[in-house]
């Protein structure tokens, strides 16, 4: 397939891509420097748990930056989403099984309280995407031998489910960044895992584009979190209210 024909970006669109390259430029040198100290076997404790922790504030921004430049260049990334009876529960079987080596590897335990079938409008494909997300934050956040709660019912204004854990829990501010893409959030996974800081966020969107809601609480750092999605009833596909 040929490569697509690009037009010139106007004055504007250059002068935020040409300062969008310098900035990705300094950060990669960064997070070369810091690769480079990493290794260096001098440095040792807290020295190098510092420098780990400025490269990844480093990525992180480096990863807002170019969010930020996708959106003030318009670039189209909404999610097509169907829009139709599916089982939550089906869904949730599904993202449980691609999640159980995560949740081996831990020794984590999932208990599920959730009746045979649980029908909601939406899109199966990025329901089980939502929910795999919240299982594997919530794996990557708890401590080994923990356990993970997951609650399906109905509700007045939908279906939900609810994913809960006994982790690392939230701190005001993290609550207020926790969708926002890339954000550099206080909690840190429990055994080294990587932070996808995007994925959170795309859940979110994923879950708006089925016409539902995403949301999370926490008590505090160390009291664990709850996401709970909430999909709309099937028979609003009728128009029946």
């Amino acid at each position: 397939m040929p490569d697509a024909v690009l037009r010139p970006a106007d004055s504007d669109q250059a002068e935020r891509l040409h300062a969008f390259a310098h900035d990705i430029k300094n950060r990669l040198h960064g997070l070369w420097e810091a690769l480079r100290m990493s290794n260096d076997s001098s440095i040792e404790g807290a020295d190098k748990a510092g420098i780990i922790a400025l490269a990844e504030r480093g990525y992180f921004s480096a990863q807002r930056e170019l969010e930020q430049l996708l959106d003030d260049l318009a670039v189209d990334r909404d999610v097509r989403a169907e829009h139709k009876r599916i089982d939550i529960v089906s869904c949730l079987n599904t993202a449980l099984h691609h999640e159980a080596y995560r949740l081996k590897k831990k020794g984590q335990a999932v208990d599920v309280m959730a009746p045979g079938t649980l029908v909601a409008l939406g899109d199966a494909h990025w329901t089980t995407q939502i929910l795999q997300a919240l299982i594997s934050n919530a794996s990557k956040f708890s401590p080994r031998g923990s356990s993970i709660s997951i609650n399906a019912g109905a509700t007045a204004d939908g279906s939900a489910i609810t994913v809960s854990d006994k982790g690392t829990g939230f701190t005001g501010s993290d609550l207020v960044a926790v969708f926002t893409r890339y954000a550099i959030l206080s909690s840190r996974t429990t055994a080294g895992e990587p932070q996808a800081r995007g994925t959170l966020a795309r859940a979110r969107q994923w879950a708006h584009a089925q016409g539902g809601r995403l949301n999370v609480e926490s008590e505090g750092p160390g009291q664990g979190a709850r996401f709970t999605l909430t999909l709309p009833p099937a028979q609003s596909l009728l128009g029946i209210s």
